[in-house]
């Protein structure tokens, strides 16, 4: 198993995201055991719930019937100080044949630090044992995190590819895997990905519904937007329903006003460059438009659209989104329907994306 071995003792695996955590260790699990060896081979406890006595009974027992025993030990962020402190002395004295798997779920700032254990399981793991992070990518990496699942499954991908998958799933990765995992499925043995494999194939998420509904708001096309809507918002949905749509709805609407600020500047977002220092600090940290940009295929579609909305139409935009969040969590004096609310503000955002296209444009 490429970097880590089933054969050392104690695995440390820790990380951002709670699926690549959960597949890298049933991943070494299925190598540590022989086959049908996790019925009386494998022992799983979540130490944010279970006692340190029940692990220390798993840790300090072997199989009467298993040869090799494994234990997995979840969520190990749940434990303070002086239980880690504990633990790392039961682990510096295993039984022989008895392996143990230790995850860790934090966050990016911390699994970026390195091992995320408390200072004496740390000293064990690195004395007797080994350790992995599996770090989500940022979103303007994900095509090419999605390029190299591909070739786990011994696939090549075209980089458009990759890029439209992304588009169509969306950041979640446990779905962009199971996406990939289909289309290499239905290439059988053909080596290669293509853009026409992916569009026979993957399945469009929710979040990627909603980049086809902001295009065509930006392109104040409201019948385009309204036909899109039933799959987001279905007629009589709860407000819950709605909600997150919105918070998806202004993520790209400010998107859209960076990428037109920056295009006004004379640094369009589909026209690789430096950005200048003065133009940088104006952007947010994370989640920016240079961020979600590194994709090709996102950056002319941002681009594109950016012509359309200029500092007033964006911020008119914002305030008719805030309204709309307002008036679905009651704080107005308006009372409709959550999917009339979301209809209302779809028409009224495309007509102030029309509102600044060029003179004389039909739709």
């Amino acid at each position: 198993m490429p970097g880590l071995d089933p054969n050392c003792p104690l695995t440390l695996i820790y990380g951002d995201s709670a699926f690549l955590i959960e597949r890298q260790a049933a991943s070494l699990v299925d190598a540590m055991l022989p086959a049908g060896g996790h019925e009386y081979g494998l022992s799983g406890i979540d130490l944010g719930s279970a006692s340190l006595d029940e692990a220390a009974t798993h840790l300090r027992t072997g199989s009467l019937i298993a040869e090799t025993r494994v234990v997995l030990l979840k969520n190990l962020q749940e434990l303070k100080a002086d239980p880690q402190k504990q633990l790392a002395k039961w682990l510096a004295d295993l039984p022989l044949d008895t392996y143990v798997i230790i995850t860790a779920l934090v966050s990016r700032q911390v699994a970026q630090k390195g091992n995320p254990a408390r200072a004496a399981l740390k000293k064990v793991i690195q004395a007797n044992g080994q350790e992995a992070s599996f770090i989500t990518p940022y979103e303007r990496e994900l095509a090419q995190w999605v390029g190299g699942e591909a070739q786990r499954l011994g696939k090549g991908m075209d980089r458009r590819a990759a890029e439209m998958l992304v588009e169509m799933v969306g950041r979640d990765h446990g779905r962009l895997v199971s996406e990939i995992e289909k289309i290499a499925t239905y290439v059988g043995e053909a080596p290669m990905i293509g853009v026409e494999d992916v569009s026979q194939v993957a399945v469009t998420s929710a979040e990627a519904t909603v980049f086809q509904l902001v295009d065509a708001i930006a392109e104040g096309n409201a019948k385009v937007a309204l036909d899109v809507l039933p799959e987001l918002v279905p007629a009589h949905s709860p407000t819950s329903a709605a909600i997150p749509l919105l918070g998806m709805l202004a993520r790209n609407l400010r998107l859209l006003w960076q990428a037109g600020y920056l295009a006004r500047n004379g640094a369009p977002v589909d026209k690789r460059g430096n950005l200048a220092p003065e133009l940088a600090d104006l952007l947010p940290k994370e989640h920016n438009v240079v961020q979600a940009s590194r994709s090709n295929f996102v950056a002319k579609k941002l681009a594109g659209h950016a012509r359309n909305f200029g500092d007033q139409q964006a911020a008119e935009s914002l305030e008719r989104v805030l309204h709309a969040d307002r008036t679905l969590k009651g704080q107005t004096d308006e009372y409709l329907d959550a999917r009339l609310i979301v209809e209302r503000l779809v028409i009224e955002l495309c007509v102030l994306a029309r509102a600044s296209q060029p003179q004389g444009r039909s739709w």
